[in-house]
């Protein structure tokens, strides 16, 4: 007998077919029915036959967009009850904005981080699932008082005595006709905050003979908070005027409300506000600075190496630490209050706190006077978050990136403060993270050229005429014959001239580009090596460097095999260079995959060997061909005998392990000499040419 298990079903919007399969990859496959579709009105379509639980929906399509497609599926049946995620590479504030007015759940910018995708999506669709049960219970619960039993009561404006029914006893937690009851000992009841309001409502009902229709709370005997429904009627009775009510208890459906609005506004794992109620919390805070000129600061907070838990100890290890991480930042912000001049005003019920997704928190001080004590809180917090955590009996420790923005010096709208505190925390994370950064104009400058350069690079791929590859000879050192050539990536920009990798290479590989570059850098590079091959007999090896993002691709085997295929090259001609820092982030997967490799029959190389993190212990378990010695070890190795000491090293640790090497960056006759007397097989450098284009090769 098998159980039945229900899948989550996911449908997956990008006309890109790659992003459509790293976010296919990213999810989780044993829990969730996924769907793809390249288009919008592909979308549509689906959705009508197969009503997912969540889709995932990319901003920027061709025909139809992210934004019209989600407006019409909100329009459809069921449309009202889909999660829907917008992905967009588009980060202002009225992109932002325009995605939920036309009805997204949330959204993701681009590049996304995928790790935390998965783990993103389970917490919308248990939002989601939730605000659905509750909404089909509000349903029920709505048809169950349509044909209930009501209370009913009558006044005729004389008396001071109300005719009530039993039920409107029990409702105020009183036996059935247990005393007369009149609007006097009614009042004593009711709940404190409604009782002038609800004497407002009498006296004009009494004074105009005027029916009303409220709601109200009463304290009942037990001291339960009910919600009364309270709808009258005057009627003309045996020449008399008299006031009929009804009373109904909605205190479910109030609780129900208060649930629905909660999940809606508020984040279920940590129960600090989410995104769209601190936006809506931001406003209302520059709207009263505005009015009073005072001052605001935006921190925005990152947590450091957050991935790390996750894929260590676990989702679950990762919740907790989350949750521990709330506490602390309202604990730190406490202590800082209480040792503070008085400077900083904060709120401590959570209002100016907020998670907005993932590892990221956010923090708002308001009514400040000077923004010396925003240095001292970021910095509390920081110290706060770096202690260590005791996380599921285990011990661990992670670190906080924080930007900071300041109304009205750095924006006037909370779209605009949010993303320049953002542009500031990624500042914090490029230069180490474990700090804070307060935000600046250059820097907002400088990510703005960084998104245009991304932008430019992905019209360079799409035209396919900008990116070449280069080519530098490699020399072995017995005989001075070229047996090699590194093939290097060039992009040929159209105002500004021929780019190393250096000028781009960090952008296309934290945009993702970088997998789709690298594909097609294989290709040109086995297309070249071919006719190498057939023109040169010394020729031995073409080689191409492999990114860390492309090492640990899931389909890195199949794009090798591919371009093997693809030109025909005989497969130990092909050299992959790799860096040390790509294999070491996880070696046992990384020896497992370049065994996959080897067995393609490629050629395998460390490059820029002793720069990074390798241990001996594990090289010798590495299917390794060759060792490049890093230039800044060839820099210096005529002059400094310690870089001597090293290349030395490093030739022989490779002699020993059967291993071939290759000296980067030799300028000198003098370097050459001393690599070739130390046994360097083969060298590679200006002195026996510089990288040039296929026209020129």
């Amino acid at each position: 007998m098998t159980n039945n298990v229900i899948h989550d079903v996911i449908l997956i919007v990008d006309d890109d077919p790659v992003i459509r399969m790293l976010m296919r990859r990213a999810l989780n496959p044993s829990m969730t029915h996924i769907l793809e579709a390249s288009s919008g009105e592909e979308a549509i379509e689906l959705f009508s036959l197969h009503c997912p639980d969540l889709i995932l929906l990319d901003v920027s399509m061709d025909n139809m967009d992210g934004f019209e497609c989600c407006s019409v599926i909100r329009k459809m049946p069921e449309g009202e009850n889909v999660a829907i995620i917008m992905v967009t590479a588009l980060d202002q504030p009225e992109d932002i904005k325009k995605a939920f007015d036309v009805g997204a759940t949330d959204f993701m910018t681009k590049p996304v981080k995928w790790p935390l995708l998965n783990h993103r999506i389970h917490y919308v669709l248990k939002a989601n699932k939730t605000i659905k049960e509750l909404t089909k219970s509000k349903n029920r619960l709505a048809r169950a008082q349509s044909i209930a039993h009501l209370g009913s009561w009558e006044w005729d404006f004389k008396n001071q005595t109300l005719d009530c029914s039993d039920e409107v006893y029990r409702m105020i937690g009183m036996q059935p006709q247990e005393r007369e009851l009149n609007f006097a000992n009614l009042i004593e009841i009711i709940h404190p905050d409604d009782r002038e309001f609800l004497t407002h409502t009498l006296k004009n009902a009494l004074k105009n003979k005027e029916s009303y229709d409220i709601e109200y709370r009463i304290l009942n005997g037990n001291g339960d908070i009910i919600t009364l429904h309270d709808r009258t009627d005057i009627t003309d009775d045996f020449g008399g005027q008299r006031l009929n009510g009804t009373l109904h208890d909605i205190s479910s459906r109030k609780k129900s409300e208060q649930e629905i609005a909660y999940y809606a506004y508020f984040d279920t794992l940590t129960d600090l506000p989410n995104r769209r109620k601190f936006l809506v919390q931001l406003d209302s805070a520059i709207a009263l600075a505005k009015r009073h000129g005072t001052k605001l600061a935006l921190l925005f907070i990152d947590l450091d190496h957050f991935k790390r838990i996750n894929d260590t100890l676990g989702h679950k290890a990762g919740d907790e630490l989350l949750c521990e991480a709330a506490r602390r930042i309202k604990t730190s912000i406490r202590a800082t209050d209480e040792m503070s001049s008085g400077n900083t005003h904060v709120d401590f019920d959570n209002e100016h706190i907020a998670r907005l997704g993932g590892d990221e928190f956010t923090l708002l001080l308001t009514e400040l006077n000077t923004f010396d004590s925003v240095a001292i809180i970021a910095q509390r917090i920081i110290d706060e978050l770096c202690k260590p955590y005791f996380i599921m009996g285990k011990q661990t420790y992670i670190s906080a990136s924080v930007g900071i923005s300041f109304y009205p010096d750095d924006g006037l709208t909370g779209d605009i403060l949010l993303q320049h505190a953002d542009t500031a925390m990624y500042e914090v994370k490029n230069n180490g993270k474990n700090g804070y950064q307060l935000f600046s104009h250059d820097m907002h400058k400088t990510l703005m050229d960084r998104l245009q350069l991304e932008a430019e690079l992905r019209e360079a791929i799409t035209l396919g005429d900008q990116l070449k590859l280069h080519y530098q000879p490699q020399v072995s050192s017995t005989n001075d014959n070229v047996v090699g050539y590194e093939a290097l990536l060039r992009w040929n920009h159209p105002t500004k001239g021929m780019l190393s990798p250096f000028d781009f290479m960090a952008m296309a590989e934290s945009s993702g580009l970088i997998i789709q570059i690298g594909e097609w850098a294989l290709i040109e590079a086995c297309k070249k090596a071919k006719k190498i091959h057939v023109a040169d007999s010394n020729f031995t090896r073409m080689a191409v460097n492999l990114s860390a993002l492309q090492f640990n691709h899931a389909n890195i085997v199949d794009h090798v095999k591919n371009a093997l295929l693809l030109t025909s090259l005989p497969a130990h001609l092909l050299e992959l260079e790799i860096t040390e820092s790509a294999i070491i982030s996880n070696v046992e997967d990384a020896i497992a995959l370049l065994f996959k490799l080897k067995e393609l029959g490629v050629q395998l190389a460390i490059d820029d060997f002793g720069t990074g993190y390798s241990s001996l212990n594990y090289l010798k378990n590495f299917p390794i061909d060759t060792l490049k010695i890093d230039k800044s070890f060839i820099d210096g190795i005529v002059h400094n005998q310690k870089d001597a000491a090293i290349a030395r090293t490093i030739v022989q640790l490779a002699l020993n392990l059967g291993l071939g090497t290759i000296a980067e960056g030799v300028e000198h006759v003098e370097q050459y000499e001393l690599l070739k007397e130390m046994g360097c097989n083969d060298l590679q450098g200006y002195l026996y040419g510089k990288p040039v284009s296929l026209e020129r090769f």
